[in-house]
């Protein structure tokens, strides 16, 4: 499943999870990677969905708990995008 901006994510850091929502998404060498925004205010940046790495977005817990709308983010995304307070997080 490919994510698009605003999206609630759940990305796993080591084996913690934490709730985000995608700032971006684009293509490095044929694979998306992702911007995330997460609920502590944390950016994280060229985040993917395998789960070989020590943080990536769990594509499992993400269609369990926020595509079925059990869990929503609390980042204003809509409202950051309109004031132009979203951070930039790759040129």
């Amino acid at each position: 499943m490919a994510y698009k901006a605003g999206d609630t994510v759940i990305v796993s850091v080591e084996g913690t999870n934490h709730v985000g929502v995608v700032l971006d998404k684009y293509l490095i060498s044929k694979q998306s990677v992702y911007d995330v925004l997460l609920e502590n205010r944390s950016a994280l940046i060229m985040l993917n969905t395998s789960s070989q790495r020590k943080t990536f977005i769990n594509k499992m817990l993400t269609t369990k708990l926020c595509d079925t709308g059990i869990i929503e983010c609390t980042i204003p995304y809509k409202d950051m995008l309109l004031n132009d307070d979203l951070p930039i997080c790759h040129g």
